[in-house]
């Protein structure tokens, strides 16, 4: 009896002290991504996006043919995964609206009454 107490004690001391680590399963959307927009008058657009995270911050920008179109006022929400912003394009107001879904970037860019699909894929 009295080793069967000591065999209780024992494993109430071992699995009291042992930790968990919890892992979010929420993707981060920092990174690179492969992006596309489609269907703009001006053709359909190709480059990298770029979502880095300083002190706590996400900022963005758009990378094509050499030049970096930064999309101000960016938010990104981790409980919702939705994303959104604005940049100005050839002196044009554009409005960024997309979700997060895994490796998978889906929204919309908006400008002037227009609507263009944008599509992301996270680069390996």
């Amino acid at each position: 009896m009295k080793n069967y107490f000591y065999l209780i004690v024992l494993v109430s001391l071992v699995s009291g002290c042992a930790s968990t680590k919890i892992v979010s399963k929420i993707p981060s959307a920092a990174g690179d991504w492969d992006y596309s927009i489609s269907g703009t008058p001006q053709g359909d657009f190709k480059g990298v996006m770029t979502i880095a995270e300083v002190e706590r911050v996400l900022t963005a920008k758009l990378i094509s043919d050499g030049s970096d179109l930064p999309i101000e006022k960016f938010v990104y929400s981790k409980e919702t995964q939705k994303m959104s912003g604005e940049l100005f394009y050839s002196g044009a107001l554009v409005l960024f609206d997309a979700v997060l879904n895994g490796d998978q970037i889906d929204g919309t860019m908006s400008t002037s009454g227009m609507s263009f699909p944008f599509k992301a894929t996270r680069k390996n």
